[in-house]
């Protein structure tokens, strides 16, 4: 019980790592390259303490970490358009590093790079880690120095909280999100395609076939995107929709329905569970939207446990602001003044059933 930090090697850097474990034994891993969540380890109903998210097996690989396993992505989570965007009064041109789109902040963006340690406490409240990073002026073209601070929490009722704080001395964009890829298998010992879902959501933004949002929204009714009640995921991975062929499954915005609400009457937004381990997620946050990805792209990645990666093998759950329209004239839905703090609350809470 409690946080033990030590100095690992990612390649020739060194890097700060730390095991927090909690009364009942779950196990969390964090680093401070990207700020990443390298691992969470946790029970089935039988008491057994395994792996339930993606992690490579060599550490060395998080300097490339092409699926972004377990880190922090920004300043700007998912793509825009051609790299262009609108705010106060100008148009800025961004870096594209996915074919002619922007994606995930851009090249070397803070989700590849080593974010200081802050304050690292054992509380009544739980085991804290928290993460320092400065993105400079023109980092990635982005305006503005966006100094960015992300805590994790872990508490002894199995809830690992993430909190974001972000401020900028210059108009700029932000919308951050968590990467991290979950399989409630246990050592991914199959694929989530019989795991079920529930999503608080009854419409998805509508994209066209560079998965680019336009602006408009898709209900999820009587689709392959209906989440409302618990579901086994398989149909909608295996889905003839177009919307979801093009994206090779499920890589979409769910507009989540009134968040402050749920919040208030403690109901999840997004819950995952795996009925043959029992173990259970449900996911709260103060965002009203999140990107649900199932590794759609895998590239055989040579992953923990022996795994080697596969579509479908976890469903990452990012959220997040609602996505830069693409089709608007008007100023950035991500846009962050100096007068402002960017604030993201998202809580994983695991238990089984």
């Amino acid at each position: 019980m409690g946080i033990v930090q030590t100095q690992i090697q990612l390649g020739d850097r060194g890097v700060q790592h730390f095991t927090l474990t909690n009364r009942r034994g779950m196990v969390v891993e964090l680093m401070n390259w990207g700020a990443t969540l390298v691992d969470v380890c946790t029970a089935d109903r039988d008491g057994v303490v395994e792996s339930v998210t993606l992690a490579h097996e060599d550490m060395g690989t998080y300097l490339e970490n092409g699926p972004y396993f377990g880190c922090i992505v920004g300043r700007v989570a998912g793509r825009i358009a051609h790299g262009r965007f609108h705010l106060d009064g100008t148009d800025y041109q961004l870096p594209n590093n996915q074919g002619e789109h922007h994606l995930h902040g851009g090249a070397a963006a803070m989700s590849h790079q080593v974010w200081q340690v802050g304050d690292v406490s054992e509380s009544e409240l739980g085991l804290s880690v928290a993460f320092h990073y400065r993105s400079e002026a023109d980092e990635n073209a982005y305006p503005g120095i966006l100094d960015v601070t992300v805590i994790y929490t872990l508490n002894d009722d199995n809830q690992l909280s993430v909190d974001y704080q972000a401020n900028t001395d210059a108009p700029t964009l932000c919308n951050l999100t968590h990467h991290a890829y979950f399989n409630l298998s246990g050592r991914t010992r199959r694929t989530v395609h019989d795991h079920v879902l529930q999503v608080q959501a009854a419409t998805v933004c509508e994209m066209d076939a560079d998965l680019l949002v336009t602006g408009g929204e898709w209900s999820v009714a009587n689709s392959d995107f209906e989440f409302r009640t618990l579901r086994p995921l398989d149909a909608t991975l295996c889905s003839a929709d177009v919307r979801l062929a093009l994206a090779r499954g499920i890589d979409h915005y769910f507009v989540l329905a009134d968040v402050i609400a749920n919040q208030a009457r403690a109901q999840a937004q997004v819950v995952l569970q795996d009925e043959l381990s029992g173990r259970r997620l449900q996911v709260f946050t103060d965002q009203p939207c999140v990107v649900l990805y199932a590794h759609n792209y895998a590239g055989h990645e040579a992953l923990r446990h022996g795994v080697v990666g596969q579509a479908h093998d976890a469903l990452c759950i990012e959220t997040q602001k609602l996505p830069h329209r693409s089709a608007s004239n008007g100023d950035h839905a991500a846009a962050l003044y100096p007068n402002q703090t960017y604030r993201q609350h998202t809580r994983f809470c695991f238990d089984t059933v």
